[in-house]
């Protein structure tokens, strides 16, 4: 099969590797769409000695048909539509009987993180990862649920958002493209942020009420010029360490954020604005797959085209200029389709 492998800094190639062979308790799932993340982006641009010496397949965003069946596998059969939650858990900790695998505490190497992933024409999946995917819903549609979707629906329900509302979503890529949608879905007064020009015009398209830019000036009185106190909750998406300062600058007292973004390792802000307008912060970790049905039908009923966050196209064979845009941070989503 085609396969996509990082060979070193901002470096993708095109590879022949052999098809997975199914193991206990696996199936394997012939790709028809698989989108690229954020956090996919981290190995591309600053590989680590284990990403370059495996021989790795990236991508935890599939979307497909089921192809082969292990015979102690059940509830599964040839030719079903599948999501893959990337997630590998444990299945027997609190948390994920409970229903939160998300938060497992014995997780193991997620899907395009220590075990192959979905940049490939086949991925081999353990079943209980599979999420099946409503006959109503595109591949394209599964391979944004996959990861995103969910990654922005999830901190918005722990938010409650709702029409009392004045809602910053901080940085506006996919993820935050797609809590922009949600959000505006949910009766919120959606704000979004970001320096690219595209994204803010792509957020006022899909539903932002307003939009403003980082680098035209402080972003709390660019806000505050129109909404005095604050705003009343924030997603945020993008991991910037600037944008991490200013949450406070952002938020009226007694406001709440959900801190989503992983593009950085650290986290600073000033503790003042957090003590003394008592913020509510927490960080969220994509989402329990238990809410996909959920999400699914949110989706429905408001007639979301999940799509619509999807900017490029590209075939496997283009996987690095696919990569290349991805990188750039001004587009949609990306995502690979495979007719």
């Amino acid at each position: 099969m085609r396969a996509l492998r990082i060979v070193g800094e901002r470096q993708v190639v095109v590879r022949d590797k052999a098809d997975p062979t199914l193991g206990p308790g696996e199936v394997v799932v012939q790709m028809k769409a698989a989108a690229i993340c954020g956090s996919d982006l981290h190995p591309y641009r600053h590989p680590r000695p284990a990403d370059l010496e495996g021989d790795l397949i990236p991508g935890h965003e599939p979307c497909g048909v089921i192809a082969a069946v292990s015979s102690d596998v059940r509830g599964w059969r040839v030719g079903d539509r599948v999501v893959v939650y990337f997630r590998r858990t444990c299945g027997e900790c609190y948390y994920c009987r409970s229903g939160h695998r998300n938060v497992c505490v014995n997780r193991r190497s997620s899907y395009g993180v220590g075990a192959d992933g979905s940049d490939a024409e086949y991925m081999a999946v353990e079943a209980p990862s599979l999420m099946r995917l409503p006959d109503d819903f595109s591949f394209v549609d599964g391979a944004v649920l996959a990861c995103q979707a969910g990654t922005a629906f999830y901190p918005l329900t722990r938010l409650g958002a709702s029409g009392r509302d004045v809602l910053v979503v901080s940085g506006l890529g996919p993820v935050g493209l797609l809590a922009t949608i949600f959000g505006t879905a949910m009766g919120a007064r959606v704000i979004g942020i970001d320096p690219s020009a595209p994204r803010r015009e792509q957020a006022v398209r899909l539903g932002a009420r307003e939009v403003f830019d980082p680098t035209a000036g402080p972003i709390g009185a660019q806000l505050r010029e129109r909404y005095p106190l604050g705003a009343d909750k924030l997603i945020e998406t993008s991991g910037n360490n600037a944008a991490h300062a200013v949450i406070g600058d952002l938020l009226k007292p007694l406001g709440q954020a959900a801190v989503v973004g992983l593009g950085s390792t650290n986290f600073t802000m000033p503790l003042g604005s957090l003590v003394h307008r008592q913020l509510i912060l927490f960080g969220t970790s994509i989402y329990p797959d238990t809410m996909f049905d959920e999400i699914c039908q949110f989706v429905r009923r408001h007639q979301i085209k999940l799509e619509s966050v999807v900017s490029h196209y590209y075939s496997l064979e283009d996987g690095a200029e696919a990569f290349r845009v991805a990188d750039t941070a001004t587009t949609g989503k990306v995502c690979f389709r495979f007719d």
